[in-house]
């Protein structure tokens, strides 16, 4: 049914229990997984006089993400489904998952239906939704 998935994760608990559903699907299906996690910027950062800090801060976010997608690549090994991971960056997580789901060739992206909470959260709304109203393709949401 899906030759390629696109699956995205931002590393909290339902994130995780996405990975695995995924995966388990991929393998049944003998399909390929794209794993992404969007080391997201804030276009507002470095603010004036914190230079010296963004450098460690956005390190910080990109090694968290490159984790992230460890995960993904760990399991999938172990299940034998055959994955590549990328570290995306960028200011908006939706907007990069999508944009990543059309480079890659993806049939479908796979994503959890929340994950980190915050005050991004609330300003922002939920990324799957946002993925689910801007995405081409279908979309395939846990919760």
């Amino acid at each position: 049914m899906f030759k390629k998935i696109l699956l995205a994760t931002d590393g909290s608990p339902l994130s995780d229990k996405a990975i695995r559903s995924t995966l388990q699907l991929a393998k049944e299906q003998g399909s390929k997984i794209v794993g992404v996690c969007v080391a997201t910027i804030s276009p507002y950062f470095p603010l004036y006089g914190m230079e010296a800090i963004s450098g460690e801060f956005v390190d910080a976010i990109t090694n968290e993400a490159g984790e992230n997608v460890g995960k993904i690549s760990a399991l999938a090994a172990s299940l034998g489904v055959n994955a590549e991971v990328h570290v995306l960056e960028g200011s908006s997580a939706s907007e990069e998952i999508i944009q990543a789901a059309e480079k890659y060739h993806c049939d479908v992206i796979a994503m959890a239906s929340h994950g980190k909470s915050g005050p991004d959260k609330l300003m922002l709304g939920s990324e799957a939704h946002k993925v689910l109203v801007h995405s081409k393709l279908p979309v395939l949401v846990f919760k």
